[in-house]
């Protein structure tokens, strides 16, 4: 792949050996030991293509070329398939530098270098990723040229030799549209501003040409109501047998729902946001192959209060002709959002990404009747960004949400991850790991433990357990012994800031 860009090269002391140069050159004394000898050294551009690949996949276009300079062997690597399995596409991919009499330096797509990407690995391309910010048109002409490329493909009469097999592997499409365009140095503020016109034909004109698509994700487009009613009406004509995953979130901001998503006959997971879904929507997945149904609520999709459920009874429908079909809730927001339950749901899982959003009695409460039977995984996993928003590891047992987590171990016998980020003491810690019939992961913020037992006394509770409770509870490594041997989990520990900051639910929904 030709590029214009200089390649940079960094002057060495030949006097100087390299870091781990000295088994090599000898030891102290200038001569080599004997496990020098016998370990050998492994050379870099000699590693297996499978870890190659590994490695110029986690580089940009720029670096994978800087790194193609260096030997043989790694230029032989820049053309591996596996490098190029995922295609990122933003701003300044493949452009150059040119100068705006109103916004300055902006990065303009370079057409030749385009080209020559697609004509030299086009083929060897598996999915698009399209994550714009500001330069709108760029993202317009790379969506052009490179269906104009697989439209050459189609062609009856042949196709030009030097484009045969562009984009004709790519089976994921990911595109995220940046609507909010309220000012950076107020993160809290939001003005949405939907994607539409000709940027929106050039997406549809490119799902079209993706005959083998198997994964397709439209993220934040806030679209207007007859451009969301007709946006899959290519995607179906094309992808109608072959698409597995489908992920909509906020096609539109207010209630409109999208019926294509029910028509796709071999989907397997679709992620969709509460206000594109209504009852007729449910029935036609009631009579699909769906297995997965996450409805997803992000910063920009309305509050909670303002989208109406899908009634109890269409979800009694979904759960007699789709028997298998487990429903994820999921709310990703910077602000105290709530989840909006639906009720006769199958959830399996409630995943709060709120910094902000607390544990209350109405919201567990009302999860537990709704959901006991199904639930399986519950957590809030994100840290809070603001210290006052979560009581401090020394408030009362009565403000603490102890004995709401509690009873959600007791109620809810498929619970399989719970995640705590609220203050709780270590008592409450042991209460859940034997309450829960069948807990295996369980993730608690060290931070917010309280020391101790301050429970009052069950009538229940035998004095042998309560004397239990109680000299357990007031150590930690005690407490975390007790809970490895509940949970049959060795090497279960209360986790750090940064451990919980980088724990996540989602690995234990299966799909």
């Amino acid at each position: 792949m030709s590029l214009t860009i200089e390649a940079c090269y960094i002057e060495v002391d030949e006097d100087e050996p390299f870091e781990g140069e000295v088994g090599r050159a000898g030891g102290e004394n200038g001569t080599k030991s004997d496990d020098q000898t016998a370990t050998g050294w492994t050379q870099w551009s000699n590693l297996p293509d499978h870890i190659l690949e590994r490695i110029f996949a986690h580089l940009t276009i720029k670096e994978r070329y800087y790194a193609s300079l260096t030997c043989y062997g790694w230029y032989r690597a820049f053309y591996l398939p596996r490098v190029w399995s995922n295609f990122l596409v933003e701003d300044a991919t493949l452009g150059r530098m040119r100068y705006n009499y109103y916004s300055g330096w902006q990065p303009v797509l370079d057409h030749s270098r385009l080209q020559s990407c697609l004509l030299s690995i086009g083929h060897l391309i598996r999915g698009l990723d399209f994550r714009p910010q500001v330069s709108f048109n760029n993202m317009f002409q790379f969506m052009s040229l490179i269906s104009w490329a697989m439209e050459q493909n189609a062609r009856a009469s042949g196709c030009p030799r030097e484009w045969a097999g562009c984009g004709q592997r790519i089976r994921s499409l990911n595109y995220l549209f940046p609507c909010n365009m309220a000012l950076s140095e107020d993160p809290e503020s939001i003005k949405l501003f939907g994607t539409g016109g000709q940027l929106l034909a050039a997406l549809k004109r490119l799902m079209f040409c993706l005959t083998d698509l198997q994964s397709l994700s439209l993220v934040d487009l806030i679209l207007e109501r007859y451009e969301a009613n007709h946006l899959l009406d290519e995607v179906l004509e094309s992808c109608c047998l072959v698409l597995r995953r489908l992920c909509l979130v906020n096609v539109t901001s207010c209630h409109c729902p999208i019926m294509h998503i029910g028509l796709f006959l071999n989907l397997q997971v679709l992620v969709v946001s509460p206000q594109n879904v209504d009852d007729d929507v449910l029935t036609l997945l009631a009579d699909s192959k769906v297995k997965h149904l996450t409805l997803l609520q992000n910063r920009y999709t309305p509050p909670a209060l303002a989208i109406s459920p899908c009634s109890a009874k269409a979800w009694l429908v979904v759960r007699r002709d789709n028997p298998r079909l487990r429903v994820h809730l999921r709310v990703e927001s910077t602000t105290n959002a709530v989840i909006l339950l639906q009720p006769e749901a199958p959830v399996a899982s409630m995943i709060y990404q709120t910094p902000k959003t607390m544990i209350t009695s109405d919201q567990l409460v009302a999860a537990v009747d709704a959901y006991k039977y199904t639930l399986t995984v519950y957590g809030h996993e994100q840290l809070p960004t603001v210290a006052e928003t979560v009581p401090v590891a020394g408030g009362d047992f009565q403000e603490r949400p102890d004995s709401l987590l509690v009873l959600l171990a007791r109620s809810c016998p498929g619970l399989n991850a719970l995640m705590i980020r609220e203050c709780i003491s270590t008592a409450t810690i042991l209460l859940i790991a034997r309450a829960a019939q069948n807990l295996r992961h369980l993730y608690v913020n060290r931070a917010q433990v309280r020391l101790g037992c301050d429970w009052p006394r069950c009538p229940e509770w035998s004095d042998e357990f309560y004397d239990w409770l109680q000299t357990t509870a007031g150590s930690l490594d005690a407490t975390e012994r007790e809970v490895s041997r509940i949970l049959d989990h060795p090497y279960w520990h209360l986790l750090s800031a940064e451990q919980f900051q980088m724990a996540s639910l989602t690995r234990h929904v299966a799909f």
